[in-house]
């Protein structure tokens, strides 16, 4: 697809889908005859892992255009007749050609959605976490930001300094002995004043998100006591949280896609004081294992 050209037979809005001249494969990082497991793991670790609101403001921008490259590759790759249509054509534009309904901005809504899930975060967590890949990529992050660990959280994905500080210098530390990483000063030297602090940002962003948390079992409560339908567990709840927080505030997902092919609200303030993903991802954790060790109640089916 040329630059600057507008697919109008696949966008059922003002919106258009980026213009992608790189190859699809390369982008997920996956072989061209890659299954279709093989392709989904990819995206979800890909998508993760260029989260937009894991980067700083001034490469915000370029975030939000690699994440649509993403979501793009997947759309097509994921679905066996456009991948058949990009595999002879080698164009995203051939690709959509025939789904003449389709809304690109409906579908990277739902990607990005998806990435709110909370089962579905849950469950890559659990293999990622502790695995070769995050040691390469936290020690990756830690040579990136040679040693600051403020840049080294807000570049690994699913980090939370409240969970891991720990185990992440020990095994910074331990390539540093091993002579794989140098021993930048910012870290070896790092002043505790700063240690303190990020500690206790991580703290209130763990306090307000258990504040929010508490609103959604209140409100949960009290639309049992009135006869609502309460099947839906509250982790669920906690994902519906999240996504009106992130719509809120002005600076997550959804609200920069507005920011960034609508009408710009002019709400960019806020944004630190928020908590984090990371603050929300531990939230639910703590929820799910509470749950977990509670026998089933009548409301529960599952």
């Amino acid at each position: 697809m040329a630059k600057g050209a507008k697919p109008e037979q696949h966008h059922a809005s003002d919106e258009e889908m980026p213009s992608i001249e790189e190859n699809l494969y390369k982008i997920l990082g996956v072989a061209s005859d890659a299954t279709t497991d093989a392709i989904k793991s990819a995206y979800k670790k890909s998508a993760l892992r260029n989260h937009p609101d894991k980067v700083s403001e001034d490469a915000r921008e370029e975030a939000n255009a690699k994440f649509q490259r993403i979501a793009l590759a997947y759309g097509v790759l994921s679905d066996p007749r456009r991948r058949n249509i990009y595999d002879r054509t080698g164009s995203t534009d051939e690709a959509f050609g025939e789904d003449g309904d389709f809304n690109w901005m409906d579908f990277y809504r739902e990607q990005l959605s998806a990435m709110l899930d909370k089962r579905a975060i849950s469950d890559f967590q659990k293999k990622y976490q502790n695995s070769d890949e995050e040691k390469k990529d936290l020690l990756a992050a830690y040579t990136t930001h040679e040693g600051d660990m403020d840049g080294i959280y807000e570049t690994v994905m699913l980090s939370n300094v409240l969970d891991d500080d720990e185990r992440f210098r020990a095994i910074i530390d331990q390539a540093i002995a091993d002579g794989e990483v140098e021993d930048f000063e910012d870290y070896s030297q790092e002043p505790e004043a700063k240690k303190k602090q990020r500690v206790k940002k991580a703290q209130k962003e763990a306090k307000e998100a258990e504040k929010l948390a508490k609103k959604i079992e209140d409100k949960k409560k009290k639309e049992a006591a009135k006869g609502s339908k309460g099947s839906e567990s509250s982790l669920d709840d906690l994902q519906a949280m999240i996504t009106k927080r992130q719509q809120d505030r002005g600076a997550g997902f959804l609200a920069r896609l507005e920011e960034k092919y609508a009408q710009p609200t002019g709400r960019k303030r806020g944004v630190e004081d928020e908590p984090s993903e990371e603050a929300f991802a531990a939230v639910g954790a703590r929820k799910q294992s509470k749950e977990g060790a509670k026998p089933k109640s009548k409301r529960s089916k599952a």
